[in-house]
C-alpha cells in the first residue's frame, strides 16, 4: 500500500475526528479536573471514553463495512438516494445546531445523571466514560459514516486499527487540551484558565459541528447526483 495514500487516510480520519465533537466530554474535563486526584480521574474517564470509541469503530470498520460494500454492489442503483438522505440529515443537523446558537440555546453542560457518575468510584468514572462514547457515537452520522467507508476499503487489520486509533485521538484531544491547560497552568490560576479553556472550546465546537455537517451534507448531495 502506498505510503502517501496512508497518510493522506490518516489525515483525513484526523480532520474529522476533531470535527466528531463530543460536548458532554468536554463539560466533563473541567469538574473531573477539580476534584481530588484530577489527573487520575480525568484519565479514567477518557479511557473508559478510548476503548469504547476503539470499539465501536473497529466493529463498524471491520463488520458493517464489509456488509455495506456487498450492499453496495448488489444494490448501487439504491446507493444515490441513501447519499442524498444521509446529506438532508447533515444539512438539517448542521442547520438546527446555527438555528440554536443564533437564539443562544445551546449548552454543554453535562446532564445530572453524568455529573452523579463523574463523582463516583474509578470503575463507574471508566464506565461512564464508556458509556458515553457509545451513546454519542450511535447519533455521530460523522463517525458513522467514517468508519464504515473505512471497513469498505479492505486494509489490512493493523493499518485498520491504527486508521481507527487515529480518528479516536483526535475525537478525544479537545477533552486532553482541557487537562493539558490544566496541568500548564499555575496552581493559583487553574480555576480561571479551565473556564477560559471551556469557553474557547465551546464556541470551536459549536462552530466545528456547524461547518462540518454543512461541508459533508453537501458533499454527499453531490455524490448522489453525479
Amino acid at each position: 500500500m502506498h505510503t502517501g495514500w496512508v497518510i493522506s487516510l490518516f489525515s483525513l480520519l484526523a480532520l474529522l475526528g476533531l470535527s466528531a465533537i463530543d460536548p458532554i466530554g468536554i463539560a466533563a474535563m473541567p469538574i473531573l479536573l477539580l476534584q481530588k486526584h484530577p489527573f487520575k480521574r480525568s484519565f479514567t474517564f477518557l479511557g473508559g471514553s478510548f476503548v469504547s470509541l476503539m470499539l465501536m469503530g473497529l466493529l463498524l470498520a471491520k463488520g458493517f463495512g464489509a456488509v455495506i460494500l456487498r450492499f453496495d454492489t448488489s444494490h448501487s442503483w439504491l446507493v444515490p438516494y441513501i447519499e442524498a438522505t444521509a446529506g438532508i440529515v447533515l444539512l438539517c443537523i448542521g442547520g438546527t445546531q446555527l438555528w440554536r446558537l443564533k437564539k443562544g440555546s445551546l449548552s454543554l453542560d453535562p446532564p445530572d445523571a453524568i455529573v452523579r457518575r463523574l463523582r463516583l468510584g474509578n470503575i463507574q468514572l471508566f464506565i461512564a466514560g464508556a458509556l458515553l462514547v457509545v451513546v454519542q457515537s450511535m447519533i455521530d452520522v460523522v463517525f458513522v459514516i467514517a468508519m464504515i467507508r473505512v471497513g469498505q476499503l479492505r486494509l489490512h487489520l493493523a493499518i485498520l486499527t491504527l486508521s481507527v486509533a487515529t480518528y479516536t485521538i483526535a475525537a478525544l484531544s479537545l477533552q486532553l487540551a482541557v487537562v493539558l491547560a490544566y496541568w500548564l497552568s499555575p496552581s493559583k490560576q487553574r480555576t480561571m484558565t479551565l473556564n477560559k479553556v471551556h469557553r474557547l472550546l465551546v464556541k470551536y465546537a459549536n462552530q466545528a459541528l456547524i461547518g462540518m455537517s454543512f461541508l459533508l451534507g453537501c458533499a454527499l448531495l453531490i455524490l448522489a447526483v453525479k
